[in-house]
């Protein structure tokens, strides 16, 4: 990874720049093995100068989740407004978020989540980051396929149970693009949104 060139940065855009160049190496390496030495080259910065924004790596790596967790469910209740006459609605949202976010951050993030869950022991915190994601995707799901469905304009069908297969097929789409080497991650959601369509049509 390139180095970023030295530059005199207010503390909060010297802590985007930790974060962004924190997020590039995890989503290219194992968290475990990246080091706060390793991100302070990607950043250009001494390691002083990095423990004096956080404590620890783990606190660092909560801090990167965090953000980029918040960034993606922002984008998406950005979109909500433009997908209202949309037939998924806010499910709708939701793909339209995965499919133009994986470029740049989706990916990357889906890889950190999977190391962390493949942890003996893992970091509660950091835990409850992906957890609360998780949750916070189902309901969305599960409470717009119970308007739909609720309006008429869905058939009946078993929402939660819809919900949790949708959620593993989007994740399961980020883990194929990287250990099948195919990047179509936009199609394949497109793919995803034209069964879901045909499914719910009554």
């Amino acid at each position: 990874m390139n180095k970023v060139a030295r530059q005199r940065l207010d503390p909060e855009k010297r802590i985007e720049l930790i974060l962004d160049a924190t997020l590039g190496l995890v989503g290219t390496s194992h968290f475990s093995v990246v080091t706060m030495r390793d991100i302070a080259l990607a950043c250009n910065v001494n390691v002083a100068l990095l423990y004096h924004y956080f404590s620890s790596k783990d606190e660092l790596i909560r801090a990167v989740l965090a953000r980029a967790l918040g960034q993606i469910t922002d984008d998406y209740e950005r979109r909500r407004e433009e997908h209202r006459a949309d037939f998924l609605a806010d499910i709708g949202a939701w793909f339209a978020t995965h499919r133009m976010m994986a470029p740049t951050m989706m990916s990357r993030m889906v890889k950190l989540m999977s190391d962390q869950a493949a942890q003996p022991v893992k970091d509660p915190e950091l835990d409850a980051l992906v957890q609360g994601f998780y949750r916070f995707e189902r309901e969305l799901v599960v409470s717009t396929l119970e308007t739909g469905m609720a309006d008429g304009r869905y058939r009946p069908v078993g929402a939660p149970k819809l919900a949790r297969f949708i959620g593993l097929h989007l994740d399961g789409i980020f883990h194929a693009a990287e250990s099948r080497g195919e990047v179509r991650v936009a199609e394949d959601i497109e793919e995803l949104r034209d069964l879901l369509v045909e499914q719910l049509r009554p």
